[in-house]
């Protein structure tokens, strides 16, 4: 019997598992490895898409599959198989089109299972492409067949509010899930898609109680995950919402965030 039997820690990666300059700190590393080593389950929990969710399997492997599209999708890695996937409906081009003609500025990223394709670019997107090390993959959204999953719309920071508010007002309210992932990135979802209902998936999947669960996160889009786990930690950096929706709050992202939460559980600081 490991320590950590019977638990599933899921963990978002941007600004809490990965440092503010996009690395897995060694004491990160080391304490995953025991985790994994006692027995625990270990994924990550991403609003990235496929591709750029697996960039990091280059430095350090889930032992199970990695929910991504914030909840809209559960991949399992060591299969090449999409195990869970919720679709947006035929509408979503609509409302990207609103959003196309009445703010120029947007980026606009259509993410589908296999592939995200840039139908405006500005410089968020392109240090998106960056980060993530996306192809250059550049086509008119009315062009894309295959099935949509969540749609990216980049803006600088001060710009995200007028494009919720947009949105907020719009014919597309109430039917599509609406989040803010990044200072600078607002997102489109299935409805009833967020963190959380990946997490409670995955947990379904894995038949492991939702009460043997962690979520750990830092930003809006990480609130569902934090308030649906068994125990949800926010990392010190995290947004004010996050910090209060959370059990516990632990160390910031630069700090061995990882670490210190699986610590806090090794000792009943965090209980589960």
């Amino acid at each position: 019997m490991g320590r950590f039997d019977g638990l599933l820690l899921c963990t978002d990666l941007d600004d809490t598992l990965l440092t503010t300059d996009k690395r897995i700190s060694h004491g990160n590393r080391r304490a995953i490895e025991h985790f994994k080593a006692e027995g625990g389950l270990f994924a990550f929990t991403t609003g990235r898409c496929i591709a750029g969710a697996k960039l990091l399997l280059n430095h350090i492997k889930p032992n199970v599959p990695m929910i991504c599209f914030n909840g809209a999708g559960i991949y399992d890695f060591e299969n090449d198989k999409i195990l869970y996937l919720n679709k947006l409906n035929d509408n979503a081009k609509r409302a990207v089109e609103f959003i196309y003609n009445k703010f120029p500025y947007a980026a606009i990223d259509v993410c589908t299972a296999r592939e995200s394709i840039f139908c405006r670019t500005n410089k968020r997107l392109e240090m998106h492409k960056k980060y993530e090390n996306l192809p250059d993959n550049y086509g008119d959204y009315r062009d894309i067949s295959d099935d949509w999953v969540k749609v990216i719309f980049m803006v600088e920071e001060e710009q995200v509010d007028t494009i919720r508010q947009a949105f907020a007002e719009s014919e597309f309210a109430e039917e599509f899930e609406f989040m803010q992932s990044s200072p600078w990135y607002y997102e489109l979802l299935p409805k009833g898609s967020n963190k959380g209902t990946g997490l409670l998936e995955l947990a379904k999947l894995l038949n492991i109680p939702v009460e043997k669960t962690i979520g750990i996160g830092d930003n809006y889009n990480d609130i569902p995950l934090i308030t649906r786990a068994g125990a949800g930690v926010a990392v010190a950096n995290a947004v004010k919402p996050a910090l209060e929706a959370a059990d516990y709050i632990t160390v910031d992202n630069n700090s061995d965030a990882l670490k210190a939460v699986i610590e806090a559980i090794e000792k009943g600081i965090i209980s589960i």
